[in-house]
């Protein structure tokens, strides 16, 4: 099993300027080649896959979307972590008509395709811990960011 070690600080981003989930994907594919983490096909696919499949969560206090592709995009495992400066309209995972405001992001790369199934538990079971949201969203530095996101607990029930 994966653990914290694929959360990358380096690939983490603190209040980005997007309009769009596409706008995401296109500022952070390039940081995500240049440091080695995917494939040049992973734009398009990322791009993609979000298309048929959206990824907002409805969580509360703030919907929080999880980006990821097909593993064979992945050359190295990873967690982006990121805060969007405002919010950014993302289609909901369980219902794709509708969208969502949501406020962060949790960018996901696997190079296993059974990986992803616990790492979206354990990230649902943090993300519906209280007041664990509500301390990302005041984080004043990326790396008080950072670090309340390496509290996460890496377990799911």
């Amino acid at each position: 099993m994966l653990g914290k070690e694929i959360i990358m600080k380096e690939l983490t981003e603190l209040d980005l300027e997007a309009s769009s989930c596409q706008e995401v994907f296109e500022t952070m594919a390039p940081k995500f080649m240049e440091l080695g983490y995917v494939k040049d096909t992973y734009l398009e696919s990322i791009i993609k896959r979000e298309d048929e499949y959206p990824t907002a969560l409805p969580v509360e206090p703030v919907p929080i979307a999880i980006p990821h592709t097909a593993a064979e995009h992945i050359l190295k495992p990873f967690v982006a972590p990121i805060r969007f400066k405002g919010t950014v309209p993302w289609g909901e995972m369980a219902n794709p008509d509708v969208v969502h405001d949501v406020k962060f992001a949790f960018m996901l790369g696997f190079k296993d395709p059974g990986e992803h199934i616990e790492l979206l538990q354990i990230l649902m079971f943090n993300f519906q811990k209280e007041g664990w949201i509500s301390r990302l969203a005041a984080a004043q530095t990326l790396d008080e960011f950072y670090d309340i996101v390496m509290e996460m607990e890496w377990r799911y029930e």
